[in-house]
């Protein structure tokens, strides 16, 4: 399984609202958490054959924009 960290812009309850419910229906995703952190919502998902991409697309068609982190 693939995990994938995100950066996100989520900052309002509305936010994180809609990012739940594109999580909860997004294919593939097997898990998924938000995490605060220095002042930042950082969502990390767990699945299998998910595209970066395709969740930063689905959560800026959401108005919530995301970077994808990278751990060293």
């Amino acid at each position: 399984m693939e995990i994938l960290k995100f950066q996100t812009s989520a900052e309002t309850p509305s936010q994180l609202e809609k990012l739940s419910h594109i999580m909860e229906n997004a294919p593939n995703i097997a898990d998924w958490c938000v995490d605060y952190f220095f002042n930042q919502f950082f969502l990390s998902v767990k699945g299998i054959n998910i595209k970066a991409l395709d969740i930063i697309n689905a959560l800026g068609s959401e108005g919530i924009d995301a970077e994808q982190v990278y751990e060293e």
